[in-house]
């Protein structure tokens, strides 16, 4: 399976051996060096060592059909090298929390509040 790295100034060396190693967590798997994700065509990462910052925020995604409703979620905004950004949508507030612990790990320094 090929799997492009969102900042292509960040690539790992070997991507599919070190999602080999990584866990699930909801949608997504994380490694100790990076979080992977499903798009099509195939599947992308982020490196721990292009995040620059990295928070969760509550939202809500608006669910079809009648009456409105929406169902809440958890976003995990993270922001990366060359200023861009990218959101991971989770149910519940532990998985979010399980990924921003995995990047912790790696990245101790990595601010993990939004910016003011």
């Amino acid at each position: 399976m090929a799997m492009k790295s969102l900042c292509p100034e960040s690539i790992l060396s070997d991507p599919a051996g070190n999602r080999r190693e990584s866990r699930r967590v909801e949608q997504y798997r994380i490694s100790s060096k990076a979080i992977y994700f499903k798009a099509f065509p195939s599947e992308k990462y982020l490196p721990f060592q292009a995040v620059e910052r990295a928070w969760t925020q509550k939202s809500s995604v608006p669910l079809t059909g009648c009456c409105g409703k929406e169902l809440p979620v958890v976003v995990l905004r993270v922001k990366y090298s060359g200023g861009y950004y990218q959101n991971f949508t989770f149910e519940k507030q532990e998985s979010a929390d399980q990924v921003l612990a995995a990047l912790h790990e790696a990245r101790p320094e990595v601010p993990q509040e939004p910016e003011k």
